[in-house]
């Protein structure tokens, strides 16, 4: 039996390997610390013994060939709680003249000390309870800590159930080593008969009171809309002539940025209104001429709103931007021919509001198999830009819906709606079948209290993005089709494996460790949750767990 100082030991020295190994997401870096996941992995005496139950994945469409690694220890029985965490972290060059030391903590610290930091930082620096360093809190230390209870769940005798292990790169980007595992779950549950029970996510909490935790029962999900609006191009000595997409971009972009009206709320949690991160014209070089389109991307997060809903709600809001547009064009228009003692002519513009899927089927209307060779040919090009991070990912989508309206020659003013990956869709227990069968917030707290004389608070989303999205599906065909359909380059550029993920309908947790300042120069972790407090929880929680299903086993049985 593992002892408390050999606990913390084991936990300490493995987190600081970790923190010390740079891993930038969406790099070659995240391959190192892969291996050294592995090779950890590997040296534990029941991998030894069973070298099949610990191995890598590969990420789908991946040009650093980066890899999940995953490890399984078999008890008794089918029942099976996934441990889930991510590798990677952002990269370090927010620390400025200090950023070599960024992966020291200790050294870190001290350079700190003597620098201008708020008085929480400094606080905290003086304390000594903190951690500081790049990834010590987002997620090194959940990493090291999942990493420590397999290895101790590995060494019990007559454990009941098993435990699964996913670490996964790419989780600050496009989250492609989670979307890769949801399909290694399924084959693990073909192989193996795995009945997958619980999800447990190790992402930090945020907080201020130092007695007081969080844990969180779902994930926040996020949906980034395409708005591509195409003109009608003139002179700008001749405005009236054609139509501004910028101006009907903007028009949408004041519907919906801010909005409150389109955020969701649950209990007293509510998710930040949109914000657009990308609006400009589509124009390749300057001419004195009103630009072709315009096109802009922006950030939904929700709680309950679906796919489908918000697509729908979208084209209503930008139906109602175009309008507007177009009456204060037609009065300007109206104002002008006052002012130049003119007689207006009749404007005769056609404005339509469509969706990607409407856009495609004209094309192919169009253009048949003709339009679908050329579409392929150019989609291999946009791929080939993504892969040598040319091109952002919804910068590929915009050039893909470019193409088909190019093609078909469409005519303005209209808009199209569209998707670009990620994806994360929103899950919380109260929405998962039988999410709320282990009573966690209540099993947790109880844990905690009796540990640590501890309070924990469960909230029913985490609000950092994350990859606990993808560990259950709680959404409908409708919602999947949606995606599907106005995704431009679906299956190529961007997918999710929708088939495996409906088949995941566990409930999920995210228990971690205390951090502040994630993504920040000021990153930390306390210390005491990282090497003593989150590992005593998740082992008791993990036990009561399995406890908890061998019971109803043989209620049932006995029933």
């Amino acid at each position: 039996m593992t002892t408390l100082h050999e606990r913390q030991n084991s936990i300490e020295q493995l987190f600081l390997r970790l923190v010390a190994t740079r891993s930038d997401t969406n790099s070659l870096y995240e391959r190192v610390v892969e291996e050294i996941i592995l090779t950890w992995l590997k040296s534990r005496e029941y991998f030894k013994q069973n070298p099949s139950l610990v191995g890598t994945r590969d990420i789908f469409n991946d040009k650093n060939e980066r890899e999940l690694v995953w490890a399984l220890v078999k008890g008794k029985g089918n029942k099976t709680i996934v441990l889930v965490h991510h590798h990677d972290a952002v990269d370090i060059e927010d620390y400025g003249k200090i950023k070599n030391l960024a992966f020291r903590p200790d050294e870190l610290r001290e350079a700190m000390l003597t620098r201008k930091f708020s008085d929480s930082v400094k606080k905290d620096l003086a304390s000594g309870e903190w951690i500081f360093g790049r990834g010590t809190a987002d997620m090194k230390a959940g990493a090291a800590i999942q990493l420590n209870l397999i290895d101790e769940f590995s060494q019990k005798e007559d454990f009941e159930g098993n435990l699964l292990l996913l670490s996964v790169p790419d989780e600050e980007t496009l989250s492609k080593g989670m979307l890769s595992a949801v399909e290694l779950m399924e084959e693990l549950h073909q192989e193996h008969g795995l009945e997958y029970i619980l999800t447990i996510n190790s992402e930090p909490y945020f907080n201020n009171v130092k007695n007081k935790a969080i844990m969180y029962e779902g994930s926040v999900g996020k949906i980034m809309p395409i708005v591509y609006v195409k003109g009608v191009r003139s002179h700008i000595g001749d405005p009236y002539n054609g139509i501004n997409p910028s101006l009907i971009l903007a028009n949408i972009q004041s519907l919906t940025e801010l909005n409150v009206d389109l955020c969701d709320k649950v209990g007293d949690d509510a998710t930040p209104p949109p914000i657009w991160v990308n609006l400009k014209d589509r124009k390749k070089a300057y001419d004195a001429s009103i630009p072709d389109a315009a096109t802009g991307y922006f950030n939904w997060l929700t709680f309950t709103k679906s796919p489908f809903t918000i697509l729908a709600l979208l084209k209503k809001l930008c139906q109602k931007a175009l309008e507007d547009s177009l009456q204060k064009f037609e009065q300007s228009y109206l104002n002008f021919c006052r002012l130049t003692d003119d007689e207006p002519d009749v404007i005769s513009f056609e404005p339509r509001v469509i969706d990607y899927d409407t856009l495609w089927n004209e094309a192919v209307e169009s253009g048949g198999d003709k339009f679908e060779a050329a579409f392929e040919k150019f989609l291999k090009k946009v791929n080939d830009l993504l892969d040598e991070n040319v091109i952002t990912l919804p910068e590929a989508g915009i050039r893909l819906i470019e193409f088909v309206a190019d093609y078909i020659d469409l005519d303005g003013p209209t808009i199209v709606v569209a998707i670009s990956g990620p994806y994360y869709p929103h899950i919380t227990n109260s929405i998962i079948e039988g999410g709320e069968r282990f009573d966690l917030h209540q099993r947790v707290n109880r844990i905690s209290k009796e540990l640590f004389n501890i309070e924990y608070k469960s909230k029913a989303y985490f609000m950092g993005i994350s990859d606990l999205s993808y560990a259950a599906w709680a959404g409908n065909d409708k919602d999947v089709l949606a995606i599907k359909e106005n995704s431009p380059g679906w299956d190529t550029i961007y997918k999710i494996p929708f088939k495996a993920l409906q088949t995941l309908k566990m409930p999920v947790v995210n228990i971690g460790p205390w951090g502040k300042d994630l993504h920040k120069p000021s990153e930390r972790v306390y210390a005491r949750d990282v090497y003593v407090r989150i590992p005593a929880i998740l082992e008791k929680l993990i036990t009561e767990v399995f406890e908890c299903e061998r019971s109803m086993k043989f209620l049932n049985v006995w029933y």
